[in-house]
């Protein structure tokens, strides 16, 4: 019994470790998707789509 428990928690620990990974690279993701439209918005003279 011990056993089994001791590799349950190294599974969860494995599963967390993945997850917070995963969580960082889709932040970055978002962020760098997020300025490249704001980049691309300022390229592209803003105030023809914010201003009508």
């Amino acid at each position: 019994m011990k056993l089994e428990s001791i590799s349950v928690a190294g599974k969860d620990a494995n599963q967390s470790g993945v997850g917070k990974k995963f969580l960082i690279i889709s932040i970055s993701l978002t962020v760098l998707l997020n300025l490249s439209i704001v980049i691309w918005f300022f390229m592209h003279d803003m105030g023809r789509f914010l201003v009508k």
